[in-house]
């Protein structure tokens, strides 16, 4: 028997989680800097450790749903997620800030890994693709608003510790939604059709695959683009541009709605058209503006055109891609979503923290090398796409 189908608007808020959390505390770092006497520089692990925390977990995190149960896992992290915030709010040392930090990640790491193996659970292919864009839209406007109600929640508590009061406030509201609303999706029979097979097994599996690897690294590189540009953008804004923080917010934001419309609209395409296609014109017009990018900052320097015509492409284009890409990486054995969706998520947020630091590494104010980065990350993000290619093929000769 079939499990009830669960709200897409339930399990996109749940997967806003993740990048909520994360997103909250930017506009607070430099108080964070000043309350505990610390070094920017140091501070900056308030993101990291958050970080640390999502990608180390996620494995474990879709492993232990295909066990004991989405709802058990997700219900769990959400709590974990919700006693991090509050001891978040009320430490008086950035170590144990940062500490805590790495807790509130592994919370908040279930939403997003357990609401695309709900999806698969519940879906085909098709319908999975569908449903996931629908998610990635609703999860894509929480790091919009999250800097903003980051900002206004430390106007109001005095203190940057009390944006944790906000996030501890917003889990728990989404875990009462979850004990009321969500039901659990995971197929008991496949679960016991599958006991017997040493899970080393199925890892062994996902990471041999074709399809399941290309799709991974198509979403990793995208991530890859996004978080590089992210790390400099703010400062080439205001240092070349001469758009204060209001502006960028404004523009970046206007970046994420492009995003979320273009997530939906691929939702509706790949049940015309099938996820590949859809994939793949997400996959190439990336690959045109991070070329677009490279070759635009070479000729013309840094100016409003050179960076906001192919940031409009690139965010238009991630919109296809992230769900098209994540919809692919857990369809091949509806068994394991769990595990499918745990293990993509983290190669993505890995590879994509890597691209980050490679950015800040390079950045020496000129955006020339951010540029090439980005573009390169595109063009990487094309090639694993024919890796995906070749599996499917594989498959079906």
């Amino acid at each position: 028997m079939q499990a009830k189908k669960p709200s897409n608007l339930l399990l996109g808020v749940a997967s806003g989680i993740s990048p909520f959390g994360m997103a909250i505390a930017i506009p607070t770092l430099e108080s964070f800097s000043q309350l505990y006497q610390a070094p920017y520089s140091t501070v900056q692990f308030i993101i990291s450790a958050y970080l640390l925390g999502l990608a180390s977990s996620m494995p474990l995190v879709g492993f232990l749903s295909d066990k004991i149960g989405r709802r058990p896992v997700l219900i769990s992290g959400l709590i974990l997620f919700v006693i991090a915030s509050i001891f978040c709010s009320t430490t008086d040392s950035l170590n144990s800030l940062i500490f805590w930090r790495v807790i509130q990640g592994i919370g908040a790491s279930v939403g997003s890994v357990m609401s695309r193996a709900m999806i698969r659970d519940v879906s085909n292919a098709s319908e999975t693709a569908r449903s996931l864009s629908r998610v990635t839209a609703i999860m894509g406007i929480s790091p919009m608003i999250a800097p903003v109600i980051g900002g206004i929640g430390y106007q109001i508590f005095g203190n940057p510790n009390g944006i944790f009061i906000i996030t501890a406030a917003i889990g728990i509201l989404v875990l009462t939604a979850i004990l009321l609303l969500l039901p659990e999706t995971r197929n008991a029979a496949l679960l016991e059709s599958t006991s017997k097979e040493p899970w080393s097994d199925k890892y062994r599996y996902l990471l041999g695959s074709k399809v399941f690897v290309g799709s991974s690294l198509i979403y990793a590189f995208t991530t890859g683009a996004f978080f590089a540009i992210l790390a400099v953008a703010s400062t080439v804004f205001y240092n070349d541009l001469g758009i204060d923080s209001a502006g960028f917010g404004f523009i970046w934001g206007g970046l994420t709605i492009l995003y979320t419309v273009s997530a939906f609209m691929a939702g509706t395409l790949s049940s015309k058209y099938g996820l590949m296609k859809v994939l793949l014109f997400g996959v190439l017009l990336n690959v045109i503006a991070g070329l677009l990018f490279y070759s635009l900052v070479k000729v013309f320097d840094v100016t409003l055109i050179s960076v906001i015509v192919p940031l409009v492409i690139m965010f238009f284009a991630h919109g296809y891609i992230v769900p098209m890409s994540l919809a692919q990486a857990v369809s091949a054995r509806p068994e394991i979503a769990g595990s499918s969706s745990g293990l993509s998520s983290a190669i993505g947020l890995v590879i994509g923290g890597m691209f980050s630091i490679l950015s800040g590494l390079v950045f020496d104010g000129r955006l020339l090398p951010i540029a090439l980065i980005v573009s390169a990350s595109t063009i990487l993000c094309g090639l694993s796409y024919f890796l995906v290619l070749s599996g499917k093929r594989k498959n079906t000769a």
